[in-house]
């Protein structure tokens, strides 16, 4: 029996999902388009066709994670916009969309891997939600916030449990130095 056929937006985004479940699962070197493929019901060449390389599916996949990740820090600022939330929270909702999607394992493996230009979606959305404080005639220095907010969450998602059990601090620590960092820089 041959697989239902899909559209080709269904068929991606079935690979995507697919590529994703796979990340969180069992890390992001087991995101194979062999493996995608026998998760999707499909063949290695159909997911070519549709991605054109591996390349182009990790790509698709952060392009996902983006949108996933920014959906959720946007609703956190604009919550905090509106008083209805805190900067921890902000901080917060940063630090657990990182850890829920594996934004540092897919980003560090994007990296080792030299597939740089897949990083793409992940960079245009950290510049899109700058260029909403912006926007929004926000003074403050909001790249170095969100520089310094990213990069932490970036190394937390990946090793943070680690090196705060090296450091005998708490997983939680991290997100208190975020916030203490972000008072330094905006009061």
């Amino acid at each position: 029996m041959s697989p239902r056929r899909l559209s080709p937006e269904d068929a991606r985004a079935a690979a995507v999902e697919a590529a994703h479940r796979l990340l969180i699962e069992d890390g992001a070197a087991a995101i194979t388009l062999k493996a995608v493929a026998k998760r999707v019901g499909r063949t290695h060449a159909n997911l070519l066709h549709h991605f054109g390389s591996a390349a182009g599916l990790h790509r698709a996949l952060a392009e996902e994670i983006a949108r996933r990740v920014s959906a959720s820090i946007t609703a956190a600022i604009a919550s905090r916009r509106r008083g209805e939330a805190t900067p921890r929270d902000v901080v917060d909702a940063t630090f657990d969309s990182f850890a829920r999607d594996r934004v540092g394992e897919l980003i560090g493996w994007i990296a080792l891997t030299r597939q740089r230009e897949a990083l793409a979606p992940v960079t245009e959305t950290i510049a899109a939600i700058l260029a909403d404080f912006r926007a929004a005639g926000d003074p403050r220095p909001m790249d170095r916030v969100i520089l310094g907010l990213v990069l932490l969450a970036i190394g937390d998602s990946l090793v943070g449990k680690e090196i705060a059990a090296a450091t005998g601090d708490g997983v939680d620590d991290v997100r208190e130095i975020a916030l203490a960092q972000i008072a330094a820089l905006i009061g």
